[in-house]
């Protein structure tokens, strides 16, 4: 049985492009109620970018996983080490060259983290609110992403005061 996808990926590029944009359409949104619009030179675009610019793409998801496991590995073997590594890092000290009351204060402030950890459970965040609040903004709000997406310098000024989010 031959499916849309082998006839699909027989066309050439304007081609593919319209019948990208064609099946866009088809798509109903569900807050407007109105078909999706995307013009098929967007696909053609997106198509034609050069090779390299999707394999450095995929080198930086590698590179940032593999980050990602190790850290998680560290934080699953030993979270009272890893939590006073990352204050170390945060706050530029070496623990190596820490005086006593750095490594007092170190003591302290990882008590004080395992304590919200254990009061907060999956609620307790690492980073600060702010840094979890621009992360959680970035990622639902449209206008932000459509300005990455356009490479756009994304500013806090560029957002009033009185609206319902703010970026960072």
């Amino acid at each position: 049985m031959i499916k849309q996808y082998d006839e699909f990926i027989k066309m050439k590029l304007k081609e593919m492009s319209k019948a990208m944009s064609d099946m866009t359409f088809t798509y109903i949104d569900p807050e407007t109620k109105s078909p999706t619009k995307v013009p098929a030179g967007h696909y053609e675009k997106v198509l034609n970018q050069v090779k390299e610019q999707s394999l450095a793409d995929i080198v930086q998801v590698n590179l940032l996983n593999t980050m990602y496991v190790q850290l998680k590995a560290i934080r699953d073997e030993d979270p009272k080490y890893f939590r006073q590594a990352m204050v170390c890092l945060d706050m530029g000290l070496k623990p190596s060259d820490m005086r006593v009351n750095e490594r007092i204060a170190l003591s302290v402030t990882n008590d004080m983290l395992d304590e919200m950890t254990k009061e907060k459970k999956k609620d307790f965040h690492l980073l600060d609110a702010n840094i979890i609040d621009c992360f959680e903004n970035a990622k639902n709000d449209p206008q932000i992403q459509v300005s990455y997406m356009e490479g756009d310098e994304i500013n806090q000024d560029d957002y009033e005061e009185d609206e319902e989010y703010s970026f960072c």
